[in-house]
């Protein structure tokens, strides 16, 4: 073999077990994180449902942060999500109720992406029949289809949130989290609901269910709103014809709790306005 062509081969073999070496090294930290989580899951670190995705989002936002070079920052958040994953399966785990029908949304293997394969998944034909799951505990989790004011009564679940259930059912989260899609990735959105109370991710957007007269606009809703002091982003509207009401979905800046003295400054309510939760934005590339 020609010297060069040798010395090439030498040279590949030494990347190799560079590769190699840096790959038991990596195996060893993830060893090392799986034994960290469990003292954390023996020391009571997380109670009740185990997912976090405010904390969750601000990994995912670090990492991004400080990633340099070829590796896409996409498959980033793929491999910290199957570690995610993997560290809830150590934690106890928990089950995905997914409503996979009456949308275009491909909602299963956007639940799929974002949980991972180790995630049991509950498919459902309708919104009601995963928010039962939750009432359970068949799931501790649901992925529900984005609200449309061509939403049938059955198919506008964020109504019930509105009402009031047993367990208290809030939105946690959004998906996908990475905002772009390519080809060949499940299209679509999706929110995350869940009976915990949402955690701060430092970047996120609450959502605000009203109930008002059955003749108001957009752009009133809007006014009330920003008289109250929130930043109103989408209104989604509902007329409940047989209350003579006006049902609204609101979406608006920052992480909103149930006792934010703003939710008191919104008039010409029917009822108390209720956060119905809120989430992490999804990053951009």
């Amino acid at each position: 073999m020609p010297e060069a062509a040798t010395d090439q081969a030498e040279s590949l073999n030494a990347l190799r077990a560079r590769i190699d070496a840096i790959d038991d090294a990596l195996h060893d930290l993830l060893m090392h994180r799986a034994v960290t989580v469990e003292r954390v899951a023996r020391e009571g670190g997380k109670v009740g449902v185990k997912i976090r995705p405010g904390r969750e989002a601000v990994i995912l936002r670090r990492l991004l942060a400080r990633h340099q070079g070829a590796m896409a920052p996409q498959a980033i958040i793929r491999i910290w999500r199957e570690l995610f994953a993997a560290a809830l399966v150590i934690e106890g785990g928990l089950v995905i109720a997914v409503c996979d029908g009456g949308s275009a949304a491909e909602l299963p293997s956007i639940a799929r992406e974002h949980f991972g394969p180790l995630t049991p998944i509950r498919r459902h034909r309708t919104p009601a029949q995963a928010l039962a799951d939750l009432a359970t505990n068949a799931a501790q989790a649901a992925v529900l289809p984005m609200p449309s004011e061509e939403d049938d009564t059955a198919s506008a679940w964020w109504v019930g949130l509105m009402h009031g259930s047993a367990p208290r059912l809030s939105i946690i989260g959004k998906l996908p989290f990475w905002g772009r899609r390519v080809e060949g990735t499940p299209q679509g959105e999706a929110y995350v609901v869940a009976a915990l109370q949402p955690d701060a991710s430092g970047a996120d957007r609450s959502l605000i269910g009203i109930e008002t007269e059955a003749e108001i606009s957009r752009a009133k809703i809007g006014t009330l709103m920003n008289h109250a002091g929130f930043a109103p982003g989408p209104i989604l509207l509902k007329r409940d014809a047989a209350r003579e009401t006006v049902l609204a979905l609101v979406e608006v800046d920052g992480l909103v709790t149930e006792d934010d003295a703003r939710l008191a400054a919104i008039t010409g309510t029917t009822t108390k306005p209720v956060v119905l939760g809120s989430y992490a934005i999804p990053v951009a590339p």
